[in-house]
């Protein structure tokens, strides 16, 4: 696929400025997902179950459809009396049919099918929210909503079904049913069908004005199964879902009780076994989890089965016993568009399921000629535990980063282990055995490369990493110097202050950056300390990137490190983001991908420990692209000839239907970011693309693209 638009010619491309805000908020929010006016959803959102006491409304009649914005494509749409019909093809070129009831007293789903043969029926959305207030502002980490002395509301949705809408978005097709009201928001449930695909996002499109509102959300389907009833109103419910260890399972779900059973899985998703095929639940892999220090799986999917009805969904917990557990924003006003997805089927359960693994390729990050993946800011305590074990003992992260497709781990050990301020031996011999316990597990395939959340002299929190061990106390010793030598250990150096830490870095090529920028204990930074000579030297890198805080209003993920990484380059100062995790210690059972990211970084081959410094450096010079997985960028080129138009040529490769590129350069003055619709790309494509941007007077610029599911990929600003 070639693309070659106009930016100033199309119309269909979304040209935004922003001006200078240095709160690291976007002053232009963003349109919906799919570009659906903000004037037409009312309020906020709700929520939906197929429950008696829930389906049933007030009203009989038909209520009015806007047609207005559908044209026919290969998702048609007829308005017959009391139902929307809605018909597609497959990526086998089978067809597909979805009926939609504009009955308020029936369930909102009458039916969906596949050639003829029903997959499910009488169907209804289901969701609800637990709503509370943040204390540390729309970037807070350290925040605790159940804490807080208002407490926490908790809102199950209903659809009072009062209109519908239907537009057509390049060959795209969403229906929108207004009428949800779920606690402190109100809004419309509504529907994408894709076609190519049997794919079935559900949104719960809705606002709050509740100020300071931090939320979560659970989503799902219920539907009815008359074929699973059995003697004394009794269900026999085939459920189907990979377990912890990757192991596929089928049970059957023969409990008398009308609750929604947890689940903890493997790859975010479960399946039911209907009739004639099955259906999938699953939410969007990344932005549906909100930060958190653990990633242990505690139970995202649902399912239920009684008494003639099943369901299926994605869940949260409303507490995890930590203290901080933010949440997802939803800042006054926004239009918060509330995902679950559905993998329809007429095959088998598993089959299904695998199609839903493909989207994240089974959670792996997939090899790419010329490239080696490097994650950064792990803090698993590896060292200390080594010293107690041995270093040919085989720490459980190991093995679970190698088989996601992780190449390089950048450690950050003693972090809260081990006495990192210790100024006497016992500093340099954690030093030594880190270094050689990394050395004990790092091979041609897997490497492993020191570093430390250092967090001294410089403002905030921040990472430092050398090429190559380096002994070196955080502060001076009693009688010490700056360089002295070591009898055991060789040249160990002593840093007093923040120009000493400037000289050792710059002896030893080594290299800083900002860990989670304006949150937890950056807030603030770098922003404070933008004009010392330390952050201003080319050793100081720039900041980490991470899906830090999550608002489902937002088309991307990440916004706070993209407005700072826009605010630094409004400056004049060049500096680049990374890809990091910020993650505590792991083991095989826990949900690991959905708070993931890497930098696929230029390199033929992957260094042994002694030479990891070689894999740093094209980190250094930008030579890489940041994804969350499912979005590969292997070629973007950022033609800097035309002082008045950005040139864009990219390959890209992709699992989930694509949504938009987005292109954001700055003059010096303002920020401007022009979206560019990439929704008549199929689900599981690659292609090339080009993109002309009149950009009068650029100074640099920067390329991000998004997928239906807010995965995405980016590149660092090129500069003029």
């Amino acid at each position: 696929m070639t693309v070659n638009p106009s930016a100033a010619a199309s119309a269909d491309v979304e040209i935004k400025t922003r001006k200078r805000n240095r709160t690291g908020a976007d002053s232009n929010k963003p349109r919906g997902r799919l570009g659906y006016p903000t004037g037409a959803v009312k309020h906020a959102l709700a929520l939906l179950l197929l429950a008696p006491s829930l389906a049933p409304s007030l009203w009989a009649a038909a209520v009015p459809v806007d047609l207005s914005e559908y044209r026919p494509g290969p998702v048609s749409v007829e308005h017959a009396g009391e139902t929307l019909t809605v018909r597609w093809r497959d990526e086998a070129d089978k067809p597909w049919q979805a009926v939609f009831s504009l009955d308020p007293s029936k369930p909102l789903i009458a039916s969906i099918a596949a050639d003829g043969k029903p997959i499910v029926t009488a169907a209804s959305p289901f969701y609800q929210v637990e709503t509370g207030k943040r204390q540390r502002g729309w970037n807070g980490f350290f925040e605790h909503p159940p804490a807080h002395p208002d407490g926490t509301k908790h809102a199950a949705g209903k659809l009072n079904l009062q209109s519908a809408r239907v537009r057509t978005v390049a060959d795209r097709v969403e229906l929108s049913f207004d009428g949800l009201h779920m606690g402190d928001f109100t809004g419309a449930v509504a529907y994408t069908v894709f076609p190519g695909s049997r794919l079935l996002l559900q949104e719960a499109v809705a606002r709050t004005y509740v100020p300071n509102t931090a939320y979560y959300y659970d989503a799902g389907l219920g539907f009815r199964s008359l074929a699973d009833r059995r003697p004394g109103a009794n269900m026999g419910t085939a459920v189907s879902f990979y377990d912890q260890q990757g192991e596929f399972q089928t049970q059957l779900e023969e409990s008398f009780h009308p609750e929604r059973t947890p689940e903890k899985v493997r790859y975010r998703t479960l399946a039911l076994k209907t009739e004639h095929g099955a259906i999938a639940a699953f939410p969007p892999p990344h932005q549906y989890f909100f930060p958190r220090d653990f990633t242990s799986n505690l139970g995202y999917l649902w399912h239920r089965s009684f008494r003639g009805e099943v369901g299926l969904g994605i869940r949260q917990i409303r507490d995890a016993n930590w203290k901080f557990y933010p949440w997802m924003n939803a800042p006054p006003g926004t239009e918060q568009r509330m995902a679950v997805f559905f993998q329809l089927s007429d095959g088998s359960a598993q089959a299904t399921l695998d199609d839903v693994l493909a989207l994240t390729r089974r959670d792996r990050f997939q090899p790419l000629p010329g490239y080696k993946t490097v994650s950064s800011h792990w803090h698993l305590a590896y060292t200390v535990q080594a010293m107690e074990y041995g270093f040919d003992w085989t720490p459980p992260f190991q093995p679970v980063l190698q088989e996601m497709g992780v190449d390089a781990s950048i450690i950050m050990d003693f972090h809260g282990d081990g006495h990192p301020r210790d100024l006497t031996d016992l500093r340099l011999k954690e030093l030594d055995a880190y270094f050689e316990a990394l050395r004990a597990q790092s091979d041609e395939d897997f490497l492993l490369i020191p570093s430390e959340e250092a967090n001294v002299h410089y403002g905030g929190h921040w990472a430092l990493v050398f090429p190559k061990p380096v002994y070196w106390f955080m502060n001076r010793p009693e009688g010490g110097a700056f360089e002295t030598d070591h009898p055991k250990y060789g040249k160990v150096y002593s840093v007093a202050n923040e120009e000493e830490l400037l000289e050792l870095i710059r002896k030893e090529d080594g290299l800083a950056y900002q860990t989670h920028a304006r949150t937890k204990g950056s807030t603030g930074y770098p922003d404070r300390i933008q004009d010392k000579p330390y952050f201003r030297d080319p050793s100081y890198f720039g900041a980490g990137w991470k899906s830090l805080p999550v608002d489902p209003s937002s088309p991307r993920l990440g916004d706070r490190i993209f407005n700072l990484l826009d605010d630094l380059h409004q400056d004049g100062i060049e500096k680049k983001i990374l890809g990091e995790v910020d993650l505590f210690q792991l083991d095989s059972t826990h949900e690991l991908y959905a708070h993931m990211n890497v930098n696929y970084v230029r390199a033929d081959r992957l260094p042994s420990f002694e030479n990891y410094g070689e894999i740093l450096q094209p980190i250094r010079e930008g030579r890489f692209f940041v994804t969350t997985g499912e979005v590969l960028a292997p070629e973007v080129a950022v033609s800097t000839a035309d002082p008045n138009q950005i040139t864009i040529d990219a390959e890209l490769q992709w699992t989930y239907p694509l949504e938009r590129a987005e292109i954001v350069w700055g003059d010096g003055e303002n920020v401007f970011t022009e979206t560019i619709p990439l929704t008549e790309t199929r689900a599981h494509g690659k292609g090339s693309f080009q993109w002309k941007v009149p950009a009068k007077g650029w100074k640099w610029a920067r390329v991000a693209v998004w997928d239906v599911a807010t995965n995405g990929a980016f590149v660092n600003p090129v500069r003029r």
